[in-house]
């Protein structure tokens, strides 16, 4: 059994000039992609930001460019480590939170092996659940004391967000772990979407097509365009701020995805199950 160490968890940087008087956004995974869009674009509204991701190079880049953002170095694979980074962050008052962290591997061409199953079923569920229920714990406590809390609680709602796929909004058998896991996510969220809705604390899930982000033209040979429907990452910021504004319980973008998938979910099953196992499955 691997001992964790104290040093594991790196803060990367503090924030002396952190104060309470603007609204604190967290995001988990967010030193590239979306995640990272969308902390620019808090940080450019005026929000004080913290980041969350694992890659040594990518908090290097961020410490570099953007000074006032808050980074922490954790391995959402590992549960103690994970909790390490959240009794870190539980100092820490916050008004939003966004799980955008996230693993893939193309099981169309790959048959899984044991590596990337865990890894995918840890980062896509289990540490997201571990997030959001702290997460929502964090909120709850801050929503008692939020008589003794400044103006900006009036303003800024406190609010849970994750970002899941539009994998996840079809069900049939042959899914891969990466779409059950993302409509896992999906249903999560309703959960807490409800269950927090006493504490008036927003929940919004966002189950985006396909974005054009590094990490998805490095999986198809440094080009995603061909991707139907593909959308540049400012445009999946707005779909996703347009959500959260709106409080839309499930964001399914962009519109031409959203009607193809309502319409299959529509299909008897049978004719479904064809049709996805012919189009987009491996070869059995």
């Amino acid at each position: 059994m691997t001992t964790i160490k104290e040093s594991s968890l790196i803060e990367t940087r503090l924030d002396a000039s952190s104060t309470n008087d603007v609204p604190h956004l967290i995001v988990i995974g967010g030193t590239s992609g979306i995640g990272l869009a969308l902390a620019l674009h808090h940080q450019q509204l005026g929000w004080q930001v913290s980041v969350v991701g694992h890659s040594a190079s990518k908090i290097k880049y961020i410490n570099s460019q953007y000074p006032n953002i808050v980074t922490y170095n954790c391995d959402l694979k590992d549960i103690a480590q994970t909790q390490k980074l959240l009794e870190c962050l539980s100092g820490i008052s916050f008004q939003r939170l966004i799980y955008s962290a996230g693993s893939y591997t193309n099981e169309r061409v790959h048959h899984l092996n044991q590596a990337d199953s865990d890894k995918m079923l840890a980062i896509n569920f289990q540490a997201f659940e571990q997030v959001f229920r702290w997460a929502s714990e964090q909120l709850k406590h801050q929503e008692n004391l939020q008589n003794q809390s400044l103006g900006f609680t009036k303003n800024h709602r406190p609010s849970l967000i994750c970002i899941a796929s539009i994998a996840g909004i079809m069900d049939y058998p042959y899914a891969s772990l990466y779409a059950k896991s993302k409509r896992a996510m999906i249903a999560a969220a309703s959960a807490y979407r409800a269950a927090l809705a006493p504490y008036d604390i927003q929940v919004n899930c966002i189950a985006p097509g396909y974005i054009d982000t590094q990490a998805l033209r490095d999986l198809n040979d440094g080009d995603a365009s061909h991707k139907p429907f593909i959308i540049s990452t400012q445009t999946a910021v707005e779909h996703i701020m347009q959500a959260i504004d709106n409080d839309i319980e499930l964001a399914v973008f962009p519109r031409p995805m959203r009607y193809i998938t309502g319409v299959l979910n529509h299909l008897p099953k049978p004719l479904l199950n064809w049709i996805l196992r012919s189009k987009l499955d491996k070869n059995k």
